[in-house]
């Protein structure tokens, strides 16, 4: 066999194995990668094998698990500041919300912090993703910052209009 026939061979095998590849990620993903790799910092992969592809990694950036974290501190102050609207005479627009303050002060935090916190793991883990096509859960993650922001403005303005 020649080098020319060899190398035409070598090429054809090269491909047949990347027509093989298969597009999805093999690996399971657990809580156990979000607390051992994620929070830990044990991870190894930090960036994707090929680009163009969603991808989880083993590895979260400190900027954006901030971000996360700023996020539930916000969340934290909009249910307080709720909560001292609601006593000034303000009412709950969230219909879902409203039916959990009938309850208790206590169930209404609660529910909010963990949907919170449970949409920012979310985000955190497919923040190499598009979600729905259209935007990385990393960008939805950040656009959510100023977001609340302009929520707890306008709560700060409405107590500042219902003085008790």
């Amino acid at each position: 066999m020649s080098n020319l026939e060899r190398r035409s061979a070598d090429v054809a095998l090269g491909t047949n194995i990347a027509q093989r590849r298969e597009h999805q990620d093999r690996r399971s993903y657990s809580l156990r990668t979000v607390t051992y790799c994620g929070l830990q910092g044990r991870g190894r992969r930090r960036t994707a094998r090929r680009s163009g592809e969603d991808y989880y990694l083993d590895w979260y950036d400190p900027r954006l698990a901030f971000t996360g974290i700023a996020v539930l501190f916000m969340s934290s102050l909009d249910a307080l500041f709720t909560l001292t609207l609601l006593d000034r005479g303000a009412y709950e627009a969230n219909y879902f919300m409203a039916r959990l303050l009938e309850s208790s002060d206590a169930l209404f935090v609660t529910v909010k912090q963990l949907v919170t916190a449970v949409g920012i793991l979310f985000l955190l883990m497919h923040s190499h993703f598009r979600i729905m096509r259209l935007v990385s859960g990393k960008r939805l993650l950040q656009m959510m910052v100023p977001v609340y922001g302009i929520l707890i403005i306008y709560e700060v303005i409405l107590l500042g209009v219902l003085k008790a």
